[in-house]
């Protein structure tokens, strides 16, 4: 009976440690289809039917509660007869053990799902130089055909073309793409925005919180690229854990939208991706291609950049510290690299619609 007590006083240690080894010897079919499209639905349809009826963002609740917990700890630290500091630390480590034992069964399992690139059948290869030319080449024509039809002039686009009823076109859109590749989905998934720079102090413009089921972006993102974000939220909390997988149906989402300005949005963030890859690898092919854009594209870029510049901090590196290693904890072994493999996928969908058509 000791030894129970002793266990049961370690339950959620024990617990959190269970949920890593479960998500690292099941396989990857079993987690698909007992978790991610079983189990983990009944959960969508839960906070689908609480939290995304509150009429504010249910993030503020979270954090609330998470610091009156931690106001309550730090009081307890100082009161009279303190307990010994070993006995706080375990209560931190068990109430640790709760948090990420919740993860795992809220949203946390998917991370072990069947890749969306298995799911789809796609060849997924390394881009040549030349493909990746071609490829700017070809979203940069689009882009600005885009642009012209939205507006032909070089002014830039008013806020309201991409921010009228945003949050529902976007989760049709996503529906509608998932639908396509046969994944089942929420009709009800909210995306909204939380206040200006409360992620972006942290340099990240959007969250998925597990908890409450809700994808968050910070309402100070450009305008122009909302969408994408709230789309890449929305398909976490449709249980795809992998950031590459759901840039990649942000992207598709919006290609497929049927709206100018989503189309816009999408393909606006997929060339910053594709301008970041040059970065990395030519430094001079990014400089001939920036040089090269049609005058109104360069001039919303160069409102982004300005608009960007005001709301980065110094604080920002933090975040990409956090998120990096608690991507490669879940598996993810490129971390922050991770969202550039969006190209390849986006890539790859293209070639298959080429070959099908």
């Amino acid at each position: 009976a000791k030894m129970f007590k002793q266990l049961y006083k370690w339950k959620w240690i024990i617990a959190a440690l269970s949920c890593f080894l479960l998500l690292y010897i099941l396989p990857t079919e079993f987690i698909e289809k007992y978790y991610s499209t079983g189990f983990f639905l009944w959960i969508r349809k839960i906070v689908d039917n609480t939290f995304a009826h509150l009429p504010f963002p249910s993030y503020y609740l979270f954090i609330v509660v998470l610091f009156f917990i931690i106001l309550k700890w730090f009081l307890h630290f100082f009161k009279e007869k303190p307990s010994p500091l070993l006995q706080h630390l375990f209560k931190i480590a068990s109430f640790a053990g709760f948090m990420i034992t919740l993860f795992f069964i809220m949203w946390g399992f998917n991370y072990g799902r069947i890749p969306i690139e298995k799911h789809l059948n796609f060849e997924i290869n390394t881009l040549t130089e030349e493909q990746l030319i071609v490829e700017t080449k070809e979203t940069i024509a689009h882009l600005s055909q885009i642009r012209k039809s939205i507006k032909n002039d070089t002014n830039v686009i008013p806020e309201i073309v991409f921010v009228n009823n945003i949050e529902e076109n976007s989760r049709d859109a996503l529906c509608a793409t998932l639908n396509d590749f046969k994944y089942p989905n929420s009709t009800k998934i909210r995306g909204r925005f939380v206040l200006d720079d409360m992620f972006l102090i942290f340099g990240v413009g959007g969250q998925y919180m597990p908890y409450i089921g809700e994808g968050n972006v910070d309402d100070a993102v450009y305008y122009s690229r909302k969408s994408f974000y709230l789309m890449h939220e929305m398909a976490h909390g449709n249980g795809f854990t992998n950031e590459a997988t759901c840039n990649f149906l942000a992207y598709v989402s919006c290609m497929q939208a049927g709206n100018l300005s989503i189309e816009y949005s999408g393909e606006i963030n997929y060339l910053i991706y594709l301008f970041n890859a040059w970065k990395n690898t030519n430094e001079n092919i990014f400089l001939a291609f920036k040089n090269e854009l049609p005058l109104a594209l360069k001039k919303d870029l160069e409102d982004m950049k300005r608009h960007n510049e005001k709301h980065t901090f110094k604080s920002a590196f933090l975040g990409d510290m956090i998120n990096n290693a608690y991507l490669k904890i879940l598996g993810i072994q490129d971390g922050v690299k991770n969202y550039d493999k969006m190209v390849l996928l986006v890539y790859a969908w293209k070639q298959q619609k080429i070959n099908i058509h």
